[in-house]
């Protein structure tokens, strides 16, 4: 398997800064917009638009999320073309179900996810801890003002932070970084910087991790998939303030 940072993560452009009642002409850093496309299986296709690094890991952590795959030896081979702008991929199977419970939802299909079993819990004073830690570390964001960040944390611990100018991206490339580097995801603490939607829970609970944060608000039907799902879901984490919408019992005071 191979990597590359094929560009800047940000890019330079001209503009006219206008301030009060001056104005002037000047650069600006804006964050990359990269398509990047994934074929699965030589008939699965995806693209993404996304900030161009980590694209091992966002390809990983997207396989893992969608279901194709558990762990990194389900991969029987990665290619990552630099100058096509494409990942290439075959799984051992064309699809990897999960033998799971379906969980029904309200105006939605049925979707098929894991009930998650876990004994992890977290203090509050560490949930505004890792939340301050995430929002100062994002440096494409302090550059650009345009990058979305996702952490994953064993307690206090941080195991990896990563960037992208889609927030769903960065989660694959958090997710997609243990799954590389085989470390167990069903006792870890995952941090976002945007709205929990029903997609960002759901990939939560694809890669097994009991508890998700954010500095914003949930959406109703990511509640409703956390309740079904075990998973503690806490959002609006700011300063000495947080909401717990599901499963409070992994919150110590």
């Amino acid at each position: 398997m191979q990597d590359g940072n094929i560009r800047s993560n940000t890019t330079k452009v001209s503009i006219i800064k206008l301030e009060e009642f001056s104005y002037k002409c000047t650069e600006d850093k804006v964050i990359t917009e990269y398509p990047f496309s994934l074929i699965i299986n030589g008939k699965d296709k995806k693209t993404f638009l996304c900030t161009p690094y980590k694209l091992e890991e966002l390809t990983v952590g997207y396989l893992t999320t969608k279901g194709y795959i558990r762990e990194e030896k389900d991969i029987i081979s990665l290619e990552i073309d630099e100058t096509r702008k494409i990942s290439n991929v075959t799984t051992k199977n064309i699809e990897m179900p999960y033998e799971n419970q379906i969980i029904e939802l309200n105006e939605m299909n049925n979707f098929k996810y894991e009930v998650i079993e876990s004994d992890t819990h977290i203090h509050v004073d560490t949930v505004y801890e890792i939340m301050k830690f995430n929002l100062n570390y994002s440096r494409l964001f302090k550059d650009t003002g345009g990058a979305h960040c996702v952490a994953i944390f064993e307690n206090d611990k941080e195991i990896v932070v990563c960037e992208d100018v889609a927030r769903h991206n960065a989660m694959d490339k958090a997710i997609g970084y243990c799954i590389l580097k085989n470390i167990n995801l069903d006792n870890k603490i995952i941090v976002v910087s945007g709205r929990i939607s029903f997609e960002m829970l759901s990939k939560a609970a694809k890669a097994k991790i009991p508890i998700i944060i954010s500095k914003s608000a949930p959406t109703n039907l990511s509640i409703e998939l956390a309740n079904k799902l075990n998973i503690t879901l806490i959002g609006f984490v700011r300063g000495q303030k947080m909401n717990i919408y599901t499963h409070s019992h992994r919150v110590k005071v």
